[in-house]
């Protein structure tokens, strides 16, 4: 089984690819201004690495979010365009899972991610497993309807969470996606089943969706 993954739902784009045993990893790091046109260069140069072509993919994969809405939908289009001609099935991976695995939590893990406008993309997470499921809440109702636990973020919270613990990350943003891909094609007792379209967890309104809503 050939399976090819994207990553672009935080700052940091990368990619995996799983050909049997083995496993390729790689990573454009967190530079914006060669995400759009390193994207298909780093996911050739994976194939290139394994020996493989487009045509020798069983499946395509990606961290649907939640995470930045222009990450989310880069690697949406990056997808769709591949699938045109292949028609693979999609693999869809949290984002949030993703950034668990990045820590070396040994019980359940809160992930706090903030998602500006006063709100943060919260999932929990046990040695893999979702706790619950992900969702976006205000920070405020965080700090006052949360019990504190163990956590990890990205970035830095925008308000003090007293009483809570926070786990850094100790691994790479590849690893951890490679790790969260063979975990997910595990699980899927039959990819024909999967769907070819690559559908995002915004799980937030846009500004524009916003802007509607308030008027």
């Amino acid at each position: 089984m050939n399976i090819l993954a994207l990553d672009t739902a935080t700052a940091e784009t990368c990619g995996c690819l799983l050909s049997g045993s083995r496993t390729y990893m790689a990573s454009l790091g967190a530079d914006q201004r060669i995400r759009s046109t390193g994207i298909m260069p780093m996911l050739a140069e994976l194939l290139q690495q394994a020996g493989l072509d487009w045509q020798n993919l069983d499946i395509l994969a990606f961290s649907q979010g939640p995470g930045s809405f222009t990450g989310l939908r880069i690697a949406a289009a990056t997808l769709a365009g591949l699938n045109a001609e292949l028609k693979l099935p999609v693999l869809h991976m949290s984002s949030l899972a993703i950034t668990a695995r990045q820590t070396d939590s040994q019980g359940p893990i809160w992930i706090l991610e903030d998602a500006r406008a006063g709100e943060a993309f919260v999932g929990c997470y046990d040695h893999g497993e979702a706790v619950s499921a992900d969702c976006c809440m205000c920070w405020q109702d965080i700090v006052e309807q949360l019990a504190p636990a163990t956590f990890t973020s990205l970035a830095t919270p925008p308000l003090p969470l007293n009483d809570w613990h926070y786990q850094p990350v100790a691994r790479s943003r590849a690893e951890a996606l490679a790790d969260e891909l063979l975990h997910a094609s595990r699980s899927v007792s039959d990819h024909r089943h999967l769907p070819i379209y690559p559908s995002p967890a915004y799980l937030q309104l846009s500004q524009a969706e916003r802007s509607a809503h308030a008027r």
